[in-house]
């Protein structure tokens, strides 16, 4: 990275090659066995990722600095905590492997809120679904598919494109609808407009800040810290009127999820004057729901860069 904070910047490790063995592996020997193998691939990333290392240290520290954090750590983060955060990581892409493999029965998820879904769906009407880089997205993907429910995700692919075309090769087709992000795109914009006029759900997540976009972001409290939230996601509901719902997809067990989907934003446009204290509000209140989760599942958030840097600096 050329700073600590751009993860922009950040390039893809590894290789298609590497991914294409653990697919061997799995085909051959089955989850189990392939969650074993983590443990050697994700400690070479561990000791040769100095960057990763710190952040995932910084992130458990931060954590472990709050009542409730103590609680979910259970003990003073070390290095054994960091790599624990690192294989969780991995092993949520060996499940999405798995679904993109076509084994979706080898994945259990157990859905919340899918109602309010499918009510909009009833009603014909779209939404935005707000994630952040908690748990899997991949999931949400799964679950709906399964309920014939059409998703659209925004998507920054330019820092994960081997890794994307990878699953792609293993079902070409089966993902959802790509938006591809690139920032300062007035076409991006008219997409989403587009997929929520047709009565469709557009994926975006919420805990990533674009330098391009610091002057349309907010220093909220989050995990004890003040930290930098984009404003983006709910100035474009405002705007829309659309119902925005917070989502989450979380691992419970192995292979088994937990996918939330809740309400959060009615449906209603914002008179323009009124928009930026409305914005602002909302990201506060993502960033405390953020920590809720962070707390429940404390080795799934998988923002690895320094998260703090942007405020401080700012």
């Amino acid at each position: 990275m050329s700073r600590p904070s751009a993860w922009t910047d950040a390039t893809e490790r590894g290789s298609l090659a590497a991914l294409s063995s653990i697919r061997w592996f799995y085909a051959r020997f089955g989850r189990r066995a392939s969650v074993g193998l983590l443990t050697p691939i994700v400690a070479y990333f561990f000791v040769t990722g100095r960057t990763v290392r710190r952040a995932s240290m910084d992130y458990l520290r931060t954590l472990w600095a709050t009542p409730r954090g103590r609680t979910a750590l259970g003990g003073p983060p070390t290095w054994r905590h960091a790599f624990r955060h690192l294989h969780e990581f991995a092993e949520s892409l060996l499940d999405r492997m798995i679904v993109w493999s076509g084994d979706v029965e080898r994945i259990c998820i157990e859905p919340q809120g899918r109602e309010h879904l499918l009510e909009l769906v009833r009603q014909g009407r779209g939404g935005i679904l707000l994630g952040s880089h908690l748990g899997t997205y991949d999931m949400m993907r799964l679950l709906s598919g399964q309920s014939g429910i059409v998703v659209n995700v925004l998507m920054f692919t330019r820092h994960t494109a081997r890794i994307n075309a990878f699953f792609e090769r293993l079902h070409p087709g089966l993902g959802v609808r790509l938006i591809s992000f690139e920032p300062g795109s007035i076409s991006t914009a008219f997409e989403v407009k587009a997929a929520i006029e047709r009565g469709e759900f557009v994926g975006m997540m919420g805990d990533r800040v674009w330098e391009s976009e610091r002057d349309r972001s907010v220093s909220v409290p989050f995990l004890g810290r003040h930290a930098r939230f984009p404003l983006g996601p709910f100035l474009l509901q405002a705007v829309l009127g659309c119902p925005l719902l917070l989502t989450v997809c979380v691992r419970t067990g192995p292979g088994r999820y937990v996918a939330s989907a809740q309400p959060f934003v009615p449906a209603g446009v914002v008179p323009r004057r009124d928009r930026a204290k409305h914005a602002e509000e909302l990201a506060r209140r993502y960033a405390a729901a953020l920590e809720d989760w962070c707390v429940q599942a404390p080795y799934q958030w998988f923002n690895f860069f320094d998260f703090w840097r942007d405020d401080a600096e700012a």
